[in-house]
C-alpha cells in the first residue's frame, strides 16, 4: 500500500508564499531547497502525517516547466500528488500488474540553501493521464528523517493535514487508480448530492483522499482542496487574525463531531479549511 507522502503546490513568488504558510500553519518551515535537477525551488513544511510542498521554478527541467504551466492556466494552487512507498520493487510490481504504466526508478537529490544538508529519493513517474489530469509519482526516501519536523511557532499550530480534495466525472476511474494500483483503501463510499456528488474516501496515513465524482465535473480531474488539522480551533483561529490571516467564524462542520473555519487569504490561492475533531 502506498501514502500520501506530500502534497505540492505551485506558487509563483516562493518568498513571500513560504512566509504566508508560516504564518497560516503556525510553523516554521522544514526545509529551503534547490533542485537542480528539476529546475526548481521549494519550501518544505512537514507535518504529523505528511508534508506540504511549496514549488517554484528556479531554471529549466521538469519540475520547473510544470509550475510555469500550472501558474499559466490557472496560477497559484494545487498542482500535484506524491505517493510514496518503502519498498519501490513491491509497489512496482503491484502497481505494474494493474495496469499502471510506471517508469523504472530515477534517483533524484535536493539541497537545502541555508544548511547545505542533501536529501537523497528514487522517484517513479507515470503520465498523468493515469490520474484523469492530475500530475503524480510515487517516491522512495533514502532516509525521510532528514526531512525535520516544522517547528511550532505559535498557539493552535497545523498538527497534520485531514484530506485532499479531488473532483472527477469517474468514480470507477478513481476507485482503479487510487485503490487498485496504488492500493490506498477505499473506507467508505456514498451518495452525497448535497455535496456535490458521489463521495469516495480513500484513507491512509491518518488522512484521506476525499474524491467527488460528479457529471458535471469536466473531462479532467483536478485537485480542489486541503483541508488542515487542528487540535484547539479556537486557538488556531485566534492566532491567525492577529497576523491579519482573513479566516472564517467558527462553525460546525458536516461531519458529526468537527468543527472548522475557512481561511481566506494566505493560502498560496488553495481553497483551505481547518477542522477540528471531537476529542
Amino acid at each position: 500500500m502506498s501514502v500520501v507522502d506530500h502534497i505540492i503546490i505551485a506558487v509563483e513568488d516562493l518568498k513571500k508564499t513560504t512566509q504566508d504558510y508560516a504564518l497560516m500553519l503556525g510553523r516554521a518551515p522544514s526545509w529551503r531547497g534547490t533542485h537542480p535537477d528539476y529546475g526548481s525551488a521549494n519550501t518544505l513544511f512537514r507535518v504529523d502525517n505528511t508534508y506540504i510542498e511549496l514549488l517554484a521554478a528556479d531554471g529549466e527541467g521538469w519540475a520547473g516547466d510544470m509550475v510555469r504551466h500550472v501558474l499559466a492556466s490557472s496560477g497559484s494552487n494545487l498542482c500535484a500528488l506524491v505517493f510514496g512507498t518503502q519498498d519501490a520493487d513491491a509497489f512496482l510490481e503491484t502497481a505494474r500488474a494493474q495496469g499502471l504504466e510506471v517508469a523504472d526508478p530515477a534517483d533524484g537529490h535536493g539541497v537545502d540553501t541555508k544548511s547545505g544538508a542533501t536529501r537523497t529519493w528514487r522517484s517513479m513517474h507515470w503520465d498523468a493521464s493515469a490520474a484523469r489530469g492530475i500530475f503524480s509519482f510515487c517516491i522512495q526516501h533514502d532516509d525521510l528523517s532528514a526531512l525535520p519536523m516544522a517547528e511550532v511557532e505559535g498557539e493552535g499550530a497545523i498538527h497534520a493535514v485531514d484530506h485532499v480534495v479531488v473532483q472527477t466525472q469517474s468514480g470507477a476511474a478513481a476507485k482503479k487508480f487510487y485503490g487498485d494500483q496504488l492500493g490506498i483503501r477505499l473506507a467508505l463510499e456514498q451518495s452525497k448530492p448535497d455535496w456535490g456528488g458521489d463521495m469516495l474516501f480513500f484513507r491512509t496515513n491518518s488522512m484521506s483522499l476525499e474524491v467527488v465524482a460528479s457529471e458535471k465535473t469536466g473531462d479532467t480531474d483536478s485537485l480542489w482542496g486541503l483541508a488542515l488539522k487542528s487540535q484547539d480551533i479556537d486557538a488556531t483561529q485566534n492566532r491567525m487574525r492577529e497576523a491579519g490571516i482573513d479566516v472564517s467564524d467558527v462553525r460546525e462542520g458536516r461531519k458529526p463531531g468537527t468543527r472548522v473555519c475557512t481561511v481566506k487569504s494566505h493560502a498560496g490561492g488553495v481553497a483551505t479549511l481547518i477542522i477540528e475533531h471531537e476529542k
